[in-house]
């Protein structure tokens, strides 16, 4: 992580210093500093997502505090200033300081250049206390997820149905020298308001009541679930109910849940206008939909026994036969993957034939797919720690789950080429769905297949557990 924080800093202020020259000699605007505002709003969106990713929340077991005389409110303005030491902070100063002092000072003189410069990093030590306020009160929450997504989302729109441009917003705030001041002060007592916030809620949570509540809301999501319906299958609905209720109340799990309902809008990615399913490739479209239909199967069947690795020794004490095990998974992959394909069915709207091959995919996915993930997913699966989040963490990720997407992603391809060379592409896409039909048929014999590999391995995984 020093080693990045080095090549971060090196890299922003080598950029600094290049970047008149690079915008006026190799992007041809003759106006760097119109360039540079028409951009500004992007990069700081840019720097939002890079935050969310890589900033982690300013922390300190205060426990060991609370019965000494110091306040409470001192602690809170120890962690967030201690928060402001990190290389984000400073690499929107030496980013844009040389650019400032060479061409901005020389255009608008020092004292406004001074102002620009003052405006954005205090934009950026704004995103810096907006992250930390986000993941203390939203992170992992339906209602921070669509916060994000509807932003975001909002403003794609809107510069790309041309609702306004974005550069337009940026330059009519940056881009003038006798309102920059304003521009500073607004961001300043911006910045003075989440502070605030942050200290907020810093200090309520040092209080016992509160830990209590942080400890009760980690068991929220699935405290109230008790899938009553699937009491009905037996053994098979027991485990899937305990897999539903594992998922919901652990954080890296359900961050795999939210990513792969948001994998149901990468058709928009493919699918742009009205009638695209017509002219697109259908392999193109072949691609999409193994996505589509099965974002949550690829996503959490690349760990599918990881996640019972802190229980691992006792799943097997259980008593159910490891057939029932691995088919109540089988059951829990084909039916997110089945209801995948029931919601992406407005995608007709922009051509039905998309729907045809994303019911071939659905089909393979849950005849063929499934199985090579399960039987992949053997391949010496790693512990987890089902509390920590998803981002940037590969714990458990080893060498099966880096491999695993060239057949999951070539095996369509396999079926649907040879048929399109020799007949045309309807009859390739309906070769895919075949083959998927036929996995679904021979079922009962690929489940046995996979459970008595399960059997064979199932000491060695558990032993590969505990080694952790």
């Amino acid at each position: 992580m020093g080693f990045l924080a080095l090549m971060i800093v090196g890299y922003s202020l080598g950029l600094g210093f290049a970047l008149n020259g690079i915008i006026t000699n190799y992007l041809k605007q003759d106006d760097s500093l119109l360039f540079v505002n028409k951009i500004l709003l992007y990069y700081f969106g840019f720097e939002f997502v890079m935050r969310y990713f890589m900033q982690n929340l300013p922390a300190l077991d205060v426990q060991p505090y609370l019965h000494l005389p110091i306040k409470r409110s001192f602690i809170a303005h120890y962690l967030l200033s201690k928060s402001l030491v990190h290389v984000f902070n400073s690499s929107v100063f030496l980013l844009f300081a040389p650019f400032t002092l060479t061409l901005v000072a020389r255009q608008w003189g020092l004292s406004a250049a001074l102002g620009w410069l003052g405006s954005l990093i205090t934009i950026s030590l704004l995103l810096h206390y907006l992250i930390i306020y986000y993941k203390k009160k939203w992170d992992d929450t339906i209602v921070g997820i669509a916060i994000l997504v509807g932003v975001f989302g909002l403003l794609g729109a809107a510069d790309y149905y041309q609702w306004f441009q974005l550069s337009d917003v940026s330059v009519a705030i940056f881009h003038r020298s006798s309102t920059i001041l304003f521009v500073l002060i607004f961001s300043v007592a911006l910045l003075t308001v989440l502070y605030w916030l942050n200290f907020r809620v810093f200090v309520s949570s040092m209080y016992g009541d509160e830990w209590s509540s942080q400890k009760d809301s980690a068991t929220e999501w699935g405290k109230y679930s008790d899938w009553q319906f699937l009491q009905g299958f037996g053994a098979y609905g027991e485990w899937i109910s305990l897999e539903i209720k594992l998922i919901l109340r652990n954080k890296r799990p359900r961050t795999f849940l939210f990513v792969s309902i948001f994998f149901l809008l990468y058709g928009l990615v493919f699918y742009r206008d009205r009638g695209t399913g017509h002219a697109m490739p259908p392999s193109t479209v072949l691609f999409a939909g193994t996505f589509i239909t099965g974002a949550f199967m690829i996503n959490y069947g690349q760990l599918l026994f990881s996640w019972q690795s802190g229980h691992f020794d006792f799943t097997l004490t259980r008593p159910i036969s490891m057939r029932q095990f691995i088919e109540s998974k089988y059951w829990l992959l084909s039916a997110t993957t089945l209801l995948a394909f029931v919601l992406s069915l407005p995608y007709a709207y922009l051509g039905w034939r998309i729907i045809l091959f994303h019911l071939a995919m659905t089909l393979f996915n849950m005849g063929i797919n499934i199985f090579i993930i399960m039987n992949m997913a053997m391949w010496g699966p790693q512990k987890i720690d089902l509390k920590k989040g998803g981002a940037f963490n590969y714990e458990g990720v080893g060498a099966a789950q880096w491999v695993m997407a060239i057949p999951i992603l070539l095996a369509p391809f396999v079926f649907y080429l040879p048929f399109k060379f020799i007949f045309s592409n309807e009859i390739g896409i309906l070769a895919v769905g075949l083959v998927g039909l036929a996995g679904l048929a021979l079922r009962p014999y690929l489940i046995d297949l996979t459970a008595k590999r399960f059997e064979n391995k199932k000491y060695e995984i558990a032993a590969g557990f505990r080694k952790e």
